[in-house]
């Protein structure tokens, strides 16, 4: 089936055929051709003609017959070979007319002399071509007078005029259905993620529960009970990603909309000036709850629950993990979440790109004006053509041939967090000297290492 015409590009039809009608023509119809049937055939729909009330026109034995709504026109090899991408010359339209022409007269063909050529000489079949693409007829004729020159470069005009409507009017119908097409698509997919969530939430929930009942069979100092509470922790942590990602749906879901398509050709519900396509959200969905809200934050109280999980994780890996805090550090300017999400980020790369028996260094140092927290690994570290691409959305560089999975979101998410604070993020790969203690080796030809420094703003009590 081929794409129906909008009704816009129909009443553009009819006017035309009108302005043909103001140069004296007394019957005017244009075709539009079918979807492709097979090699040789295609199928032409009239879309508008003048006068509109005339519907025994094809009938009249003063009109060239024109082929019937059902009829199957044949056509040439030649004209079957016309799609936009194979090109053919000008001048096959005009064969095409020719044959058209042909194919709707009687099998006898009239002699030189017959009367009847005359009156065809007033008829006209003018192809609507648009790059060597024949996409309709413009038919017409008047009974009292043939064609003059002018008169007929102006009915060359109108036909050029239809053919760059139909084209417009057809890429439209086609992105309209594309679109149509990834909503559904789309649809689906939010559905299926809506139907993850929901069964995630009763494991979660179960999770949690086991991570309470775990808890309350250790003492406090023992070093079991700091392990079940990071379970209860993480889970909380995971029911609040589970929220945002629970909103970012409802979002998706409201603001991805088409206007309401008439199948009647009714204009009133087609897309106008005044009722725009929303083919893309008004802005993006917050990756945390209001990141750019911040409030003095003691640091300690965000990161020493992610150095027990990294120390855990660490352990189990075979790595090593120092951390350097100075006391009485200052209050900094941040929203909890959103630097949990960036810490914990830059933590887990170090600790999945550091191979067993290396060392994972957390140091914190600070001036007048900030605050910087420097996670630093004895990992292979960053090539220097990455580091300019590291926080690219879905950027991995290197580590994309890798053996170890990932996505390329999280530093994504770690720059544009921080940049909602205010603060920003430095790279240094081979690990910067000033991040690291006599402790830790020396960056190594075979690990370099990588150093992340995570700068953030005292808070200003004024």
């Amino acid at each position: 089936m081929g794409m129906s015409t909008s009704s816009e590009f129909v009443t553009l039809c009819q006017t035309q055929v009108s302005l043909v009608a103001s140069l004296g023509a007394s019957l005017s119809v244009v075709y539009l051709t079918e979807d492709w049937i097979d090699g040789t055939h295609h199928k032409l729909i009239p879309v508008a003609t003048y006068p509109e009330t005339a519907v025994a026109w094809l009938d009249n034995s003063g009109m060239l017959s024109l082929p019937q709504e059902s009829q199957t026109v044949a056509l040439t090899p030649k004209f079957s070979a016309l799609t936009p991408s194979e090109p053919s010359n000008p001048t096959d339209a005009d064969a095409v007319a020719v044959e058209l022409c042909a194919a709707s007269q009687t099998d006898s063909t009239p002699e030189e002399n017959d009367p009847d050529l005359e009156q065809q000489q007033q008829k006209i079949v003018i192809p609507l071509v648009h790059q060597d693409v024949v996409m309709g007829f413009l038919v017409t004729g008047r009974d009292d007078r043939p064609w003059n020159a002018q008169e007929q470069d102006q009915l060359q005009g109108i036909a050029h005029s239809l053919a760059a409507a139909c084209t417009l009017d057809r890429r439209f119908q086609w992105l309209r259905q594309r679109y149509e097409q990834q909503q559904q698509v789309q649809t689906q997919q939010y559905q299926t993620l809506q139907n993850l969530l929901h069964q995630l939430k009763s494991p979660l929930t179960a999770l949690k529960t086991f991570g309470k009942l775990l808890r309350r069979r250790f003492l406090p100092e023992d070093k079991n009970h700091k392990i079940a509470d990071s379970i209860i922790r993480e889970s909380d942590r995971i029911t609040e990603l589970l929220q945002q990602v629970d909103q970012t749906l409802e979002m998706g879901e409201t603001q991805y909309r088409l206007p309401p398509n008439s199948e009647n050709g009714d204009a009133a519900e087609s897309p106008t000036p005044d009722q725009p396509l929303n083919l893309k959200p008004s802005q993006s969905p917050a990756l945390l709850p209001a990141a750019q809200f911040t409030a003095s934050i003691n640091l300690e109280t965000v990161l020493q629950p992610l150095l027990m999980s990294a120390s855990a994780v660490a352990e189990e890996r075979h790595l090593s993990c120092q951390v350097n805090l100075p006391s009485n550090l200052p209050p900094v300017q941040a929203n909890p979440q959103a630097l949990r999400e960036i810490l914990s980020n830059i933590l887990d790369n170090a600790l999945k790109y550091t191979p067993s028996g290396g060392t994972i260094e957390i140091q914190v140092q600070f001036n007048s004006h900030q605050l910087g927290i420097g996670i630093s690994d004895t990992g292979p570290g960053i090539p220097q053509t990455d580091l300019e691409h590291l926080f690219e959305r879905g950027y991995r560089g290197a580590q994309a041939a890798g053996e170890i999975s990932g996505t390329g979101l999280g530093l994504a998410i770690a720059q544009d967090l921080i940049q909602q604070m205010q603060g920003n993020i430095q790279v240094f790969s081979p690990k910067h000297p000033d991040w690291i203690s006599s402790i830790t080796s020396e960056p190594t030809e075979v690990h370099p290492g990588t150093t992340f420094v995570v700068w953030l703003q005292l808070w200003q009590s004024d």
